[in-house]
């Protein structure tokens, strides 16, 4: 970094900090720069899963024939 591109420590600490706040998950690197989007892209056609009880005691039985037949 050249001399003429240094910024001064307060913008730097203010920038690590907008980095730091628009960083989320912790787990996600660091963001640096502005945010393109407030909303993920997805398809317009995309639906949410279809559930009900009965696929989730269907696949709960599965689960447990496996980890029975395991044991």
């Amino acid at each position: 970094m050249t001399t003429k591109n240094k910024l001064p420590k307060a913008e730097l600490e203010k920038q690590l900090d907008n980095a730091l706040e628009n960083t989320f998950p912790a787990s996600d690197p660091v963001s640096v720069g502005d945010v393109t989007s407030d909303s993920p892209e997805r398809p317009a056609t995309r639906q949410t899963a279809k559930i009900d009880k009965a696929l989730v005691e269907k696949l709960a039985k599965q689960v447990a024939a496996k980890h029975k037949g395991a044991a």
